[in-house]
């Protein structure tokens, strides 16, 4: 099951920083180039991966090299959205402004993978008959070609002999989820972390599912049951953060991306938007400190320019 994006929102929440859109500049092409490289969370390089590049709905897509670079010449010039799709890691989406005359620095992306017990069809049980099992595998591997109504019928066959049983109501969850039908896949989650106190996965599947419908404050109550060391991936505190910046908490925010910091201290994005929040708490060493750190590990990241911009507004 896929969680929601690394990030909720990109550079628009630095601010405004970013200058306005010129809505009357509907044609894509220009002269602009635009180049980046895709990595995962160890820096390794992603292959094949899809960058698509949109102005107002329209734009070309490519495809990253071994190398994990991408590269683009022929844009018009002014905002852009970047959004970046690799198959077994989690989606990005950067907004970024751009110029035929000079040149962006190339863009460093890193992508989260999806975790594994989402991604991992649910495990067979144990004690059962057959039939059972070859419902359950034949789920899994409906779910695998992505048909979802079929993997959910074979689920449902063996939860009809084995009702209540956590492991194939997450597949079934996972079914749910590949419709996005949300309130589905959340119903059904809820059961499993009823069913099964002790699976730490589904509470955090189902905190990111209620964070992707924008039911904030219930996600935070079931984030908060769940001991803080089974979270390692800083993206889930900061998705939460960035949302109570969208809703004006700064001081709430704050928290999370402490926790985000705290998790990955090598991970930039922490710092930025922990930077961000502090400018808004007017916590102006604090907003320093992280910006400068920030930009000490991703000096050409995709958040760099609004680092740089905020930094020389500080005094």
């Amino acid at each position: 099951m896929k969680q929601p994006g690394a990030r909720i929102v990109g550079a628009a929440v630095a601010l405004s920083l970013l200058c306005a859109i010129d809505v009357s500049a509907q044609d894509w092409k220009g002269k602009a180039r635009i180049e980046g490289r895709v990595s995962n969370e160890k820096g390794e390089p992603i292959a094949g991966a899809t960058v698509q590049l949109r102005r107002y709905g329209s734009g070309p897509d490519v495809k990253t090299d071994k190398k994990g670079r991408w590269a683009y010449l022929g844009l018009a010039g002014g905002p852009w959205e970047v959004d970046v799709v690799a198959s077994g890691y989690q989606p990005r989406k950067v907004s970024v402004r751009l110029s035929e005359i000079d040149r962006l620095p190339p863009m460093q992306m890193s992508l989260e993978p999806v975790p594994q017990a989402a991604a991992a069809p649910p495990p067979v049980p144990r004690d059962t008959s057959a039939d059972i099992l070859a419902a359950i595998e034949r789920g899994n591997l409906l779910l695998a070609q992505k048909d979802f109504a079929g993997a959910r019928t074979e689920y449902e066959k063996a939860l009809a002999a084995l009702p209540d049983n956590a492991v194939i109501l997450r597949g079934i969850a996972q079914t749910w989820y590949g419709e996005k039908k949300i309130d589905e896949a959340i119903a059904t989650l809820k059961r499993v972390v009823e069913l099964d106190p002790s699976d730490a996965a589904a509470p955090l599947l189902l905190a990111n599912l209620l964070l992707e419908k924008g039911s904030l404050d219930e996600a935070k109550t079931v984030l908060a049951k769940l001991p803080p060391d089974s979270i390692k991936d800083p993206g889930v505190y900061v998705n939460f953060g960035v949302l109570l910046l969208n809703q004006k908490r700064p001081s709430e925010a704050w928290a999370y991306f402490n926790d985000a910091v705290r998790v990955a201290p090598a991970d930039a994005d922490g710092y930025f938007y922990r930077g961000l929040t502090a400018v808004q708490l007017k916590k102006t060493a604090e907003a320093k400190a992280d910006l400068q750190k920030y930009l000490e590990l991703a000096p050409e990241g995709s958040q760099a320019a609004d680092a740089k911009e905020l930094l020389k507004s500080l005094k």
